[in-house]
């Protein structure tokens, strides 16, 4: 507990920071024109903030038929920063500018968005986005934007959102309460209306999650060989730190006494433990332990690895979960404080703490409860956090009922596959069931896709972060996954590719990397959807 306090304030002192930092940008950037899209006086006028239900109880024309649109003053403060204008249309405070979480593209100018929305712009490669793609606008039957043409109106959000996700060139604007994570919002004039304007009433939390952080092998010998144990994170601390929570999977161990093997294909991952300096430095605040190469190992080292990384991770303040002394302590979630809300995270070895054998490069080796290599923690033995499913969703559940987020973030799969067998799906819908409110997996290397699960995200597989896997493309990349929410509702969901570089160092790609990455997201969505 007395970690946990620390990390909280830690995150709410960050969280004040970014805060801060935003407003000003947003200040600065509210004399600049704007782009022309909605209608202030038929919304409520200039004193009251666009809602869904304001927006069904005020617009009185026919649905389908324009809204009018209004001109503002200059704004006066962060709230009204969208409004700034000089052209005849404008995207007022609680209004959002939406697209298919499929378009690879993040913010817009304010010319283009007018254009988008008006039909004058026919392309998305015009817009800036990496990829072609058609220009389809979208509309809320009674929300119709003046001077734009719908080729599609919906009854309600949910039916825009369940479109977006087919159509990947489609755009509407809607009011900001309807948004949750089936939409992606567009920054204009680098403004973000559902991440960049903050709400005291409502803040946003904001979640980054990564994948493996080997260290051990190459990442080892890198971080010697540039005497720099933060050379890793250098190009990904700042986006890293962006978030008011970060959390990653540490697959090794950190060790002052263990001397790495010389084999350089080992599977016994090991390094300084002065690689804490990195995590602090990207601004990582916990790592999950439950994993097939945090307890297990091919050296025969026991519990003495394990007990080290842990040992190091208190030592240098980086909170753990997923793995522990006893089950108990493995079992126990990661919680955490930020903008009033409570943050329980949870970690699942199903690697080498399977409850029963898996099918090949699922388990290792003679790791399944009962088995030999078997590495789950139990009463007074240290390992992992076991993935029996019954214990875990009673542990998902009891966290529920305590915490208002809960993540469980899963290491279960095979490995170098873009879907996973069923029993991983299962066991991932399982925990939403249980009360997770959403759910993130790894372990294949290699990034996966989503689904929607009973109105919930489960992201499967954020793939390598840093590690020396260069053998392949999809092996050198990964995800930085975003996980935004208001109250215990997922209403953001967003990924940054990175590309692995030397063996070592991850670094953020550029558009048309991302776009060929999501790709593959997208493909692994929708194979596992056709099952």
């Amino acid at each position: 507990m007395g970690r946990s306090r620390r990390v909280a304030g830690s995150l709410n002192h960050m969280t004040t920071n970014r805060r801060t930092l935003i407003a000003g940008a947003t200040a600065a950037v509210a004399g600049a024109a704007g782009v022309a899209l909605i209608a202030s006086h038929v919304l409520g006028g200039e004193g009251e903030t666009p809602t869904a239900t304001n927006v069904a109880a005020q617009l009185t024309s026919e649905p389908g038929s324009p809204v009018p649109a209004t001109t503002s003053t200059a704004p006066t403060d962060t709230t009204t920063a969208l409004r700034a204008s000089n052209s005849a249309f404008q995207i007022d405070p609680g209004m959002a500018l939406v697209t298919s979480p499929r378009l690879p593209l993040f913010g817009v100018g304010s010319a283009h968005a007018q254009g988008l929305i008006d039909g004058s712009i026919a392309s998305w490669l015009d817009a800036g986005s990496p990829i072609e793609l058609a220009v389809e606008v979208l509309a809320i039957e009674g929300q119709v934007v003046v001077g734009s043409t719908p080729v599609d109106t919906f009854a309600n959000y949910d039916d825009l959102a369940t479109a977006l996700w087919s159509r990947p060139g489609g755009i509407a604007l809607i009011a900001l309460d309807q948004v949750d994570f089936r939409v992606n919002v567009l920054a204009v004039d680098g403004i973000d209306p559902l991440r960049d304007v903050p709400s005291e009433a409502d803040p946003l939390i904001r979640i980054g999650v990564v994948g493996d952080i080997v260290p051990g092998r190459n990442v080892a010998n890198k971080m010697i060989e540039y005497n720099d144990f933060t050379h890793p994170f250098h190009r990904v601390a700042a986006e890293l730190n962006s978030y008011d929570i970060t959390f990653a999977n540490l697959e090794g161990n950190l060790s002052a006494t263990l001397e790495a093997p010389d084999d350089a294909h080992t599977f016994t991952f090991v390094a300084d433990p002065a690689m804490t300096d990195g995590l602090k430095l990207a601004g990582i605040d916990a790592v999950s332990l439950a994993n097939n190469h945090s307890r297990w190992n091919s050296e025969g080292w026991g519990d003495s690895a394990f007990i080290d990384t842990m040992d190091a991770l208190n030592a240098a303040g980086v909170a753990f979960f997923g793995g522990g002394l006893d089950l108990s302590q493995a079992r126990a979630p990661w919680v955490a404080t930020v903008g009033g809300r409570s943050v329980a995270i949870l970690g699942i070895d199903g690697v080498t703490a399977n409850e029963e054998p898996r099918e090949n490069f699922a388990t290792v080796d003679q790791s399944w409860f009962g088995a030999s290599e078997y590495a789950g923690a139990g009463d007074g033995v240290a390992g992992t956090n076991p993935y029996f499913l019954d214990q875990v969703l009673s542990d998902i559940s009891d966290a529920a009922g305590q915490y208002d987020i809960v993540i469980p973030y899963f290491h279960f799969g095979v490995e170098y596959v873009g879907v996973l067998p069923q029993w991983a799906v299962d066991g991932a819908r399982s925990a939403i069931d249980a009360g997770a409110s959403a759910v993130v997996t790894n372990h294949p290397h290699v990034i996966q896709g989503m689904e929607i699960y009973d109105g919930k995200p489960i992201v499967y597989s954020v793939g390598n972060f840093i590690f020396d896997q260069m053998f392949s493309v999809e092996t050198r990349q990964g995800l930085i996954l975003e996980l935004d929410f208001r109250g215990n509702r997922v209403v953001g969901l967003r990924c940054r590719g990175v590309e692995i570089v030397d063996f070592n160092q991850p670094r953020l790609m550029t558009s048309g990397e991302h776009a060929s990455l999501m790709d593959r997201f997208w493909w692994s969505t929708d194979r596992l959807a056709e099952r």
